[in-house]
């Protein structure tokens, strides 16, 4: 073989080198742009989940106040909370598939302090933690009287 044809078959083979380096790395851009997009779709369908616990917890017929099948918007039966505690403690699996890995706590600012823990139930080693406080009034049956507390969710997401 001479020299000329030898140079140019060394030429092809680091034509195609490059190639391949260009595409390889192409390849690698293109991955880190696909991860980064996912994560922030995994980001957001975490706070969807974690809304959507939070409104089931908010609509749980166990706590809602009514009145002659009349269901009040925003507000809790005093009463009826050990009662759901005691429900839910016996239904786990139920309310798993409902409130998933959250927190679910009722505090009571006005007139009087207290705090009731209705479901808990936490992972280890979880990635997000989101909180949403909704506030609402507490009905004592009893006294027939109203206070101010909040519902706090905290939802958990591996």
């Amino acid at each position: 073989m001479n020299k000329k044809a030898q140079i140019q078959i060394f030429e092809t083979i680091a034509v195609v080198i490059v190639f391949f380096i260009l595409v390889i790395i192409g390849f690698l851009f293109y991955a880190n742009i696909i991860k980064g997009n996912l994560d922030i779709e995994k980001e957001e369908l975490s706070q969807l989940k974690s809304v959507a616990i939070a409104q089931r917890a908010m609509f749980l017929p166990e706590l809602q106040c009514s009145e002659d099948n009349i269901i009040r918007e925003n507000c809790i039966d005093i009463l009826k909370i050990n009662s759901a505690k005691n429900i839910i403690t016996r239904n786990q699996i139920y309310y798993y598939d409902q409130l998933e890995f959250s927190d679910i706590t009722v505090s009571q600012i006005y007139p009087s302090e207290d705090q009731w823990t209705i479901y808990s139930r936490e992972t280890i080693g979880y990635r997000n933690k989101f909180v949403t406080n909704v506030p609402v009034s507490l009905f004592d049956p009893i006294k027939k009287t109203y206070g101010f507390g909040i519902l706090t969710i905290e939802t958990l997401t591996k």
